[in-house]
């Protein structure tokens, strides 16, 4: 299940009403220069970092929708490690965060982001992942 951290840190430091408006903008300035990374463990469970994927700044993006609003984006990078399968990401922006379990393989149970196919576990290789974040359930969470 994914969780989002800090979210309280951002609004805290905006003076005035915060609506879902101001609050999408926010959210928006944040992962501006966010980053993701993808984690796998050893066998003694020990953290490695398998790829670390930047922002495509121009991917950043508010879709409205008469009853939703949510902030894509993609993340691309290289794989750097290819000893363990992933399990777990960080998507870091500058307050916010949020994380979570991650697979390529679609029938785990429990995993709330399946790597896209360009995951192709092999050192050197590009990986492109797309992340939508549901704004309205995250301004709904904060009150």
């Amino acid at each position: 299940m994914r969780k989002y951290l800090n979210l309280d840190l951002l609004v805290k430091g905006h003076k005035g009403v915060v609506n879902k408006t101001v609050f999408s903008n926010l959210l928006l300035d944040d992962l501006k220069q966010s980053h993701c990374l993808i984690f796998g463990e050893t066998t003694d469970d020990q953290t490695v970092l398998l790829a670390d994927l930047k922002i495509q700044a121009d991917s950043l993006c508010l879709n409205s929708g008469i009853f939703h609003q949510r902030i894509e984006f993609m993340v691309e990078g290289e794989i750097k490690n290819d000893q363990y399968p992933p399990l777990t990401y960080s998507v870091n922006g500058n307050t916010c965060r949020f994380y979570g379990r991650c697979s390529t393989i679609p029938q785990i149970c429990g995993v709330d982001l399946y790597l896209d196919k360009s995951y192709t576990k092999r050192i050197g290789d590009r990986v492109r992942q797309k992340f939508i974040i549901p704004v309205y359930k995250l301004f709904r969470s904060l009150k």
